[in-house]
């Protein structure tokens, strides 16, 4: 966690109004459908008992667990493009060979440091899945394996393109080949 590339990385995209943006309108996306679910769900008029309620809030954390995933491997290439066009610049990677840090501290420090903005977003969104726990019908442990499998997608996702950049056989259009494979 205190790789000097990963503590830049993390304090340059803190500051930058796009990755602000990109927050929001995730959990905006996810607060949406769960209101538009828990709406169409509970759309009968009159009293509701407990078990209509229980299966809105299941049927509501199904949508979002799978929106979740969804717009994971979609944000992931976002943030994760960076380190495949900024380290296939040859400054850069000069730049970086001079440092006394290894090669597995540059590659750890990369994937930690964008890795970093899509573990931040998931657990932006934690306290609306744990919502859905009062309506019933979902279990706790239900909402950790699927930010489990979200996590795993990530890494995945950022493993990939931090390969990618540290093979250096890339180019720009590796970013656009990368997001689309994704």
């Amino acid at each position: 966690p205190l790789n000097p590339i990963a503590v830049r990385l993390v304090q340059n995209g803190s500051r930058r109004a796009r990755h602000m943006y990109i927050r929001s309108g995730y959990l905006a996306a996810l607060i949406l459908v769960l209101l538009w679910v828990l709406v169409l769900r509970t759309q009968g008029g009159g009293e509701l008992s407990y078990r209509d309620l229980a299966a809105a809030g299941a049927s509501a954390f199904t949508w979002i667990a799978y929106l979740q995933i969804a717009l994971i491997c979609v944000l992931a290439p976002v943030f994760m493009a960076g380190a495949i066009a900024q380290e296939s610049s040859p400054r850069t990677w000069d730049i970086l060979l001079t440092t006394p840090l290894s090669a597995a501290e540059i590659v750890l420090g990369n994937l930690l440091g964008r890795l970093f903005f899509i573990i931040a977003l998931l657990l932006a969104s934690l306290t609306l899945c744990a919502l859905t726990q009062y309506f019933g019908g979902v279990p706790g442990t239900s909402i950790f394996t699927s930010y489990l499998i979200a996590g795993c997608a990530a890494l995945f996702v950022g493993s990939v393109a931090i390969s990618l950049s540290v093979s250096r056989l890339v180019g720009k259009r590796a970013v656009f080949a990368f997001y689309v494979s994704v």
